[in-house]
């Protein structure tokens, strides 16, 4: 999978942008303001109809303009495709291939693209709500329907937490609230469990060659409910029943809700060690490494394709080891690399790239790599 092009007005800084891209390396270089992360930031746009950085779209409008216009043309298992979004200060629009779609579903999963950030970085160390938003988004790339579930249970959920709050409880309508929890929960846990077996298994086959096969990464489901029996959707629905009966006078007392999919964790071992509170910042950073690298390989596993990637910024906050491991893991793939150096191509180790200088929002120079 390889984007080809990208067209974007009144986007933030860039009032009007045509580019060609690389199909393996593109250096986008600028000076700190300049619109470098801007260019990245649109192509996650096109890919979960959303930014990495705001979720408020109108942030993304051109200072002084009423609406924007952003496209890329991509290539996806040999087959070309086109994207594009417009955004006012009231709705968004999306088309795929010209076609314009009624949800944000229908437009996941065509182009796959994974963002490795600094504070991806900090994946290891951060809270639970981080790690479930890295759950929560790699699953609806590969899988849009969880996406809909996803949507749905949390729904409920502020449904539920506003009757609680309201301090006027209605026994009845919190039955019908658990039941919904229970059958949208009840699929989330599945997924997420089945997500986790398969992406812990290539993050520690990815970290063992990180470590030269001194370290082993676990990533586990934590969860306040038994999922020893995953696969088994009616155990589930009984456990979370049972969790929902026991807990509903704590509830009330606390007015929200504490039990379900939006309260669970990862757990993070290297050599059976919790890293997030016993691993040292090398450690830290490396398992946040194997487990973005992981996140390719299962996109790749999963669609047959691999994603694109944008790496943001990330090689200022790694040390010239972890530059060089993860370079080493990124063939064949075609990334985007923003950097205030344009001396950090040299790293990559690649002839075949293209290097964007970026000053105030335009493209003042090409530098291009020969094969």
């Amino acid at each position: 999978m390889y984007i080809k092009s990208l067209k974007l007005m009144n986007y933030r800084n860039y009032e009007n942008l045509v580019i060609d891209f690389n199909e393996n390396i593109n250096l986008i270089v600028g000076s700190n303001g300049q619109g470098k992360t801007n260019i990245v930031e649109s192509i996650t746009l096109m890919s979960i109809g959303r930014s990495f950085r705001t979720n408020k779209d109108r942030e993304l409008i051109k200072f002084g303009e009423k609406n924007l216009y952003s496209s890329c043309y991509f290539n996806r298992n040999g087959l070309d495709k086109k994207i594009e979004v417009v955004i006012t200060k009231e709705k968004k629009g999306i088309k795929v291939n010209g076609v314009s779609i009624k949800s944000i579903h229908d437009l996941l999963g065509n182009l796959n693209v994974v963002v490795f950030s600094p504070e991806d970085l900090k994946l290891v160390k951060d809270g639970p709500k981080e790690r479930r938003a890295f759950l929560d988004k790699e699953i609806s790339q590969i899988m849009p329907r969880y996406y809909n579930l996803l949507t749905s249970y949390n729904k409920i959920i502020n449904q539920r937490n506003k009757l609680l709050k309201s301090g006027i409880i209605d026994k009845n309508l919190l039955d019908v609230y658990d039941e919904n929890l229970i059958n949208f929960g009840s699929e989330i846990y599945i997924i997420r469990c089945e997500f986790i077996e398969k992406i812990s298994k290539i993050a520690n086959r990815l970290h063992r060659s990180l470590t030269s096969n001194r370290e082993n990464l676990k990533i586990t489901y934590k969860s306040q409910i038994d999922l020893s029996e995953k696969t088994d959707i009616f155990n589930i629905k009984k456990e979370l029943w049972n969790k929902y009966k026991e807990n509903r006078d704590s509830d009330i007392f606390n007015r929200n809700t504490k039990i379900g999919p939006h309260k669970d964790d990862l757990g993070i071992f290297i050599n059976d060690i919790d890293v997030r509170f016993y691993g040292s910042q090398g450690q830290q950073r490396t398992a946040s490494i194997s487990l973005k690298l992981s996140e390719i390989e299962l996109i790749k596993q999963e669609i047959g394709d691999y994603p694109v990637l944008i790496l943001d910024d990330v090689f200022s906050e790694l040390d010239q080891d972890r530059q060089k491991m993860l370079v080493e893991k990124l063939k064949d793939i075609q990334m985007f690399v923003t950097s205030a150096d344009p001396f950090h191509i040299n790293i990559l180790d690649s002839d075949d790239y293209s290097v964007f200088h970026i000053d105030a929002g335009k493209v003042v120079g090409i530098e291009n790599g020969g094969k």
